[in-house]
């Protein structure tokens, strides 16, 4: 039987978009699960792994790949779908998908552009946009890969061209995916520490939302603008002094009122993530006890709506116990007074996050080593302090994030002006810091 002659496929129960996301989102040995997609889609098409195995070698023939073709065995397409040993080389996997009519968004793939016309711009696949703009989230919330920047830009232009032009039933949609998008690509500059890149890119999601009246959005974004801020000033505070980020911690005081003026048009779900960043704020600017005690209380606003599955696409953050108690420990350490700094508290709270920890999930473990190192910091625990570092400095090297590693580079320039400064301990952070930072002098 020929590549070009396979059987059609038979009628099996399809599971819905969001399950398969949730397929792809479990993970199975640090991958995103694509292993779960392939064996899903093959069963659709109602093929036995022999199968599989014989059109993938005649597709990969077909391509000039014809050493390849005598390694793909039933045992093999089997270990790809059991152990998620699917291809990384993009142009096999996008072989794969075709056979099985895997949407790219599922297997890891950038959408294939429109055959050329005169015009440079492709129609908008309303279920597809939010499908891939769902993918990214999740990629970039767990740290496993950076979504296409180069795509998302694409898509951006896209909205930009068909929204102002749709009915009115779909133009709400095509502009909240608009705003997705725009939140998207700023949490991805603030990621990498581009704070004036993504206070724009969320500022213009801001007037997006409020121009169309999409108030969940408009508020998350308003969020969103105000936490680069919050990191912004968190990181001026130990570069300059505290006058030095006033006006970083203003805007983000003015950003999370402007989100809490508008609880009373935005879902529950929405609700709870403002009580998370507005208590996150208030921990920021606490000069004492009593000052920390009322953000701890914003933020246990959001309780009743923990482990609930957010109705919304795309936007909501995952409100779970794991990150409700990392927002507390980041609370109990996040002032610069003195006063208003608590680190046991912090750490029994990242005690609590640290059982509720997935192992894939490695950019809550990078936090976690974080904040446990700015623990033992505060009370000058200094050989843990070190340790700990250490560890957040090998988890952040998996997930890419800038962010993170001046949290970490901040840790060891606290350590090296203390009175352990001189320990080897610190040198060898400080060794490990820059062969991350600087990789090409130890080439």
């Amino acid at each position: 039987m020929s590549y070009k002659s396979r059987p059609r496929k038979k009628e099996r129960p399809c599971l819905s978009m969001d399950d398969l996301l949730a397929l792809v989102a479990e993970n199975k040995n640090g991958q995103p699960n694509y292993g779960v997609i392939l064996k899903y889609f093959r069963m659709q098409m109602g093929w036995k792994g022999w199968e599989l195995a014989q059109f993938y070698s005649e597709a990969l023939g077909a391509e000039g790949l014809e050493e390849e073709t005598k390694l793909v065995t039933k045992q093999w397409i089997y270990m790809m779908e059991n152990q998620n040993m699917v291809p990384v080389d993009q142009k096999r996997r996008r072989i794969l998908a075709k056979l099985l009519d895997i949407p790219p968004v599922l297997f890891g793939l950038e959408a294939l552009p429109s055959p050329s016309s005169a015009f440079t711009w492709e129609a908008v696949d309303v279920v597809e946009y939010r499908a891939t703009l769902v993918q990214y989230c999740v990629l970039l919330h767990l740290g496993i890969v950076q979504p296409s920047l180069e795509d998302i830009k694409r898509r951006i232009s896209n909205l930009h061209r068909e929204a102002p032009f749709a009915n009115p039933v779909e133009k709400k949609d095509l502009f909240a995916l608009l705003c997705g998008y725009y939140l998207l690509a700023g949490d991805i500059a603030h990621d990498q520490m581009c704070f004036d890149e993504a206070i724009g890119l969320h500022g213009r999601a801001i007037t997006i939302a409020k121009e169309n009246t999409l108030y969940d959005v408009w508020a998350f974004a308003l969020l969103e603008r105000g936490d680069a801020y919050l990191e912004r000033g968190g990181i001026t505070v130990s570069l300059k002094g505290l006058a030095a980020a006033q006006a970083d911690f203003e805007a983000a005081v003015r950003d999370m009122q402007a989100a809490r003026q508008l609880e009373a048009k935005i879902s529950p779900h929405y609700k709870a993530i403002i009580s998370l960043r507005a208590g996150a704020t208030e921990a920021h600017l606490a000069r004492d006890r009593q000052e920390l005690l009322k953000a701890l209380k914003v933020i246990d606003l959001a309780t009743g709506e923990i482990d609930k599955p957010a109705t919304e696409e795309g936007l909501a953050i995952k409100l779970d116990q794991e990150r409700y108690h990392l927002d507390r420990a980041r609370a109990y350490l996040a002032s610069p007074f003195q006063m208003a700094r608590f680190p046991a508290s912090a750490r029994e709270e990242l005690e609590a996050a640290t059982r509720l920890t997935e192992p894939t999930h490695k950019v809550r473990q990078t936090d976690n080593a974080i904040l446990l190192a700015q623990s033992y910091l505060v009370e000058e625990y200094y050989p843990l302090a070190a340790t700990y570092a250490e560890n957040a400095l090998d988890l952040v090297k998996g997930i890419g994030s800038r962010l993170r590693l001046a949290s970490i580079e901040a840790l060891y320039r606290e350590l090296r002006g203390s009175r352990y400064g001189k320990h080897p301990d610190v040198a060898k952070l400080g060794i490990k810091l820059l062969r991350v930072q600087q990789p090409q002098m130890f080439n």
